[in-house]
């Protein structure tokens, strides 16, 4: 559970093909936020009050086969999102998100029915959600492991399976269950 204010979503991606409608980390469906990448632009959006108000890149920002560090942040007052410790784009947004049920999908979008959709196609790491907004400002150096704290809401290091689920290193331990042909392995990101 996230309660409602600021909020940081972020994580390590390597796409391997970014063309088209690409969910990196979603809890959409008119309501809640999500990180897309779809054609290599990265978009933070967040529904406030009526609509979205979506941060997003100018053009493509990702390349295949590198890795990235992406953040989506709402900071109460805006919603912003960075790519590699750089502010790409940001929004002004005020109000309460609209939550839902539905479940947050690593690595696709969600439809109406909580069925994964727009699936994201290459490697993700360290994915964190916070309940602050924890950068700020123009630019900032990623942290190649994300800390768990008190703010941190779900950590998932993406480095080790159990069964069907994949560990959640907050203290909320909210174990996600594997979909697909998904896994965990250690990163050959340095």
């Amino acid at each position: 559970k996230l309660p409602n204010g600021a909020i940081t979503l972020e994580c390590w991606l390597r796409g391997d093909d970014f063309t088209g409608r690409r969910g990196l980390i979603t809890k959409t469906e008119m309501s809640e936020y999500g990180l897309f990448c779809s054609d290599g632009t990265i978009n933070f959006s967040v529904f406030l009050g009526d609509s979205y108000t979506e941060a997003r890149s100018t053009g493509a920002v990702l390349r295949p086969g590198t890795w990235h560090h992406v953040a989506g942040v709402f900071d109460r007052k805006q919603v912003c999102v960075y790519v590699d410790g750089k502010l790409v784009a940001s929004e002004p947004g005020k109000g309460r998100r609209r939550t839902n049920k539905l479940p947050l999908f690593i690595g696709a979008d969600t439809d109406k029915n909580g069925k994964p959709t727009s699936h994201f196609a290459g490697s993700i790491d360290e994915v964190r959600l916070s309940k602050v907004a924890r950068y700020k400002g123009k630019s900032f150096s990623p942290p190649t492991k994300h800390v768990n704290d008190n703010n941190t809401v779900l950590l998932i290091p993406c480095d080790r399976d159990f069964g069907p689920w994949t560990i959640d290193r907050s203290k909320h331990h909210s174990h996600p269950h594997r979909v697909g042909n998904a896994y965990c392995t250690v990163s050959d990101r340095k």
